[in-house]
């Protein structure tokens, strides 16, 4: 097994049994995750390196994050110590934004979002970020916070 392991990692046999592996392999920004959805059942599986991610019997691929047109974006308010973030997309039973994710290097807040209910969200501000979000209609988007 070692030979497949070192194959896999780029990492000469001797490293492995060191236990010196890339950090790369080890660790991730939270910033540049993977978010997988299955257009099936809205499944959300979120990576922070590379996988092989398979829902409803069918392999996913990594969505690509569209950055959000002037009229897209979520409107945001400073309220105390949090943003406070309002959008005009239609949250009906067919278009709604299903998922709210907000990144730092360290952490990924998801908040789920259902249809028919008001998207109103207080995220507490701690430094600068990516929101990420998903249209069951426009598909995956971003905006800088």
């Amino acid at each position: 097994m070692l030979p497949s392991l070192s194959a896999l990692f780029g990492v000469p046999i001797e490293k492995l049994l060191a236990g010196n592996l890339p950090t790369s392999f080890l660790e991730g920004n939270m910033k540049k995750s993977k978010y997988f959805i299955c257009p099936h059942c809205g499944n959300l599986t979120l990576t922070t390196g590379d996988a092989s991610i398979t829902c409803c019997g069918r392999s996913l691929e990594p969505m690509t994050a569209k950055k959000a047109e002037e009229s897209e974006k979520f409107h945001v308010e400073v309220i105390e110590n949090d943003w406070f973030l309002t959008t005009d997309h239609p949250m009906e039973k067919e278009n709604y934004i299903s998922f709210v994710a907000f990144a730092t290097g360290d952490k990924v807040q998801l908040y789920k979002q259902y249809p028919e209910w008001d998207l109103q969200l207080r995220i507490p501000k701690r430094g600068h970020g990516t929101l990420f979000w998903y249209s069951t209609t426009k598909g995956f988007f971003y905006q800088y916070l």
